[in-house]
């Protein structure tokens, strides 16, 4: 997939498409009346970095005959340009045919792309800042793609593939709370998860300090809310998933991890990378 700045594609094509008419109108009056047209030359320096512009898209898009007649725009405003202020009717046809063609071109080769758009509720899930925040980032840097690539199939509602990515995270972050309560491995994720809902029972003010024990009990809420999609996800793989229930999965494994990240990061426990249990 290929992300394009829409903003310069649609400004670039719109103002060419202006200074052809522009340029058009021009080469009319020229021939009608006769004489030498000018133009600032400015013009000529924004038609060459919309050329400019447009050239990198079709490069992106794979759009070889675009590409190409960008680069003709560009090698004849280099030749018209030098003589803003003594433009025959020939010279701004150089220009004004160059725009034509690549506008023409453009539109045949978009016709061969499909082009997907996102609402900002959605694009915010291609953002390049970590989706979880920047703790569970380093924290647990083993999963910061699946982190990624689960935003990713949320903006294009691929909800199955977004929960799929989410199971990975999951696991490292279940692991790592073992590791931190001091419950072994097992050979199943029931027993563990068991174990560890009882090793976080067990946290109490008197011997362990307030914050300790509000802590196992956010902990044992978060774990409340995915633990039963872990299980399903174990005990069924080939299930797919709807958006509400992929969303429900997606926020409630943010707010495990940044709960779980927060206190490894206090207590200067390092999660095994890759720590997977058996299913």
């Amino acid at each position: 997939m290929i992300r394009i700045d829409v903003h310069h594609l649609l400004a670039s094509l719109t103002y060419l498409a202006g200074s052809h008419k522009h340029l058009v109108m021009m080469r009319r009056q020229l021939i009608e009346n006769g004489g030498m047209g000018q133009m600032e030359f400015q013009r000529f320096v924004e038609m060459g970095e919309c050329g400019r512009r447009l050239a990198a898209i079709a490069d992106g898009l794979d759009m070889p005959a675009s590409r190409a007649s960008a680069g003709r725009l560009l090698q004849n405003l280099d030749k018209v340009a030098p003589f803003f202020i003594a433009l025959t009717p020939d010279r701004l046809s150089l220009v004004a045919d160059a725009i034509a063609i690549l506008t023409s071109a453009f539109q045949d080769e978009m016709e061969a792309r499909l082009l997907f758009a996102f609402p900002a509720s959605s694009a915010r899930y291609f953002s390049t800042d970590p989706l979880f925040g920047e703790l569970v980032e380093d924290t647990f840097s083993d999963v910061a793609y699946d982190i990624a690539e689960a935003g990713k199939c949320r903006a294009l509602g691929r909800w199955t593939a977004t929960v799929m990515h989410l199971m990975r995270v999951l696991e490292s972050g279940l692991a790592a709370l073992a590791k931190h309560l001091d419950v072994p491995s097992g050979e199943n994720w029931n027993s563990v998860l068991g174990a560890i809902e009882d090793k976080l029972r067990e946290v109490r003010r008197k011997v362990d300090g307030r914050d300790e024990e509000q802590w196992a009990s956010e902990a044992g809420v978060h774990l409340r809310f995915i633990k039963n999609a872990w299980r399903n996800h174990a005990m069924h793989p080939l299930e797919r998933y709807n958006e509400e229930r992929a969303v429900q999965i997606f926020e409630n494994t943010r707010s495990f991890m940044q709960h779980l990240a927060g206190k490894l990061a206090m207590s200067s426990v390092e999660p095994f990378p890759d720590a997977g249990l058996a299913k």
